[in-house]
C-alpha cells in the first residue's frame, strides 16, 4: 500500500506540475510532535517524536487548495515521572508513514487552515512492555493553522485524533500535537 501511495503521489505531482505549474507547490516538511495514547493508563502528551516528509499543494482558487502529504511520523506514549511505576509500560514509540489529504482554506496572504483525514501505515514499534502485542494502522482526523513566514517558509501546528484503535484488542487511540516547518521548493 505504501508503494502505491508513493507512486500515486509522485505521478500526480509530476503530471500536475507539467500542466499547471503556476497552481502547484511542493514542500519539504520537518518538525516534531508530542503525543499520547488515550486508553493506555498513562496521562499527558509526554512522548516526543520526529515528523519529516513532503507535500504537494494544488491551488484551486484564491481561497482554496488541496494538499497531499506523505510524512514519517513517530507517535506513542511515555510515563510521566509520577507514573514510572505503571503496571503496563513506561514507553511506547510507534513509527508510521502517514498519507494525508487536506483541503486548505486561505484566510489571507499569510494565514491558512488545513484539516482533513489521513492514514498511518504502521512501520515499527519500540516498547518496554510484554511482547505479543499487535499494532495496527492509524486512521485519523487532523486540523490546524499554517502561517507563511517568508516566500519559501511556512510554519504549521496541527492536532491529530485517531478514529481506530492502534493496539489490537485494546481501547487505544493515538492523539498528537505537531509543529512543523515547511520549505517550498
Amino acid at each position: 500500500m505504501l508503494r502505491i501511495g508513493f507512486c500515486f503521489f509522485l505521478f500526480q505531482s509530476l503530471a500536475v506540475s507539467q500542466i499547471h505549474a503556476q497552481n502547484f507547490s511542493a514542500y519539504l516538511i520537518g518538525g516534531f510532535n508530542i503525543s499520547q495514547i488515550e486508553g493506555d493508563k498513562l496521562t499527558g502528551y509526554n512522548k516526543a517524536g520526529v515528523v519529516a516528509g513532503g507535500a504537494t499543494n494544488f491551488r484551486l482558487n484564491d481561497n482554496w487548495s488541496l494538499q497531499q502529504e506523505i510524512v514519517f511520523y513517530q507517535r506513542g506514549s511515555r510515563a510521566s515521572d509520577e507514573e514510572l511505576d505503571a503496571d503496563d509500560f513506561t514507553k511506547l514509540r510507534l513509527d508510521y508513514i502517514d498519507i494525508l489529504f487536506l483541503p486548505v482554506y486561505h484566510i489571507d496572504q499569510k494565514w491558512s487552515i488545513s484539516g482533513g483525514v489521513g492514514y498511518g501505515v504502521f512501520l515499527s514499534s519500540e516498547s518496554d512492555f510484554q511482547t505479543g502485542v499487535d499494532f495496527t494502522g492509524d486512521l485519523f482526523l487532523t486540523l490546524g493553522p499554517q502561517y507563511q513566514l517568508t516566500d519559501n517558509w511556512l510554519a504549521a501546528v496541527r492536532i491529530q485524533f485517531s478514529m481506530l484503535d492502534v493496539i489490537d484488542n485494546r481501547d487505544a487511540l493515538n492523539n498528537s500535537l505537531n509543529l512543523t516547518l515547511r520549505y517550498q521548493l
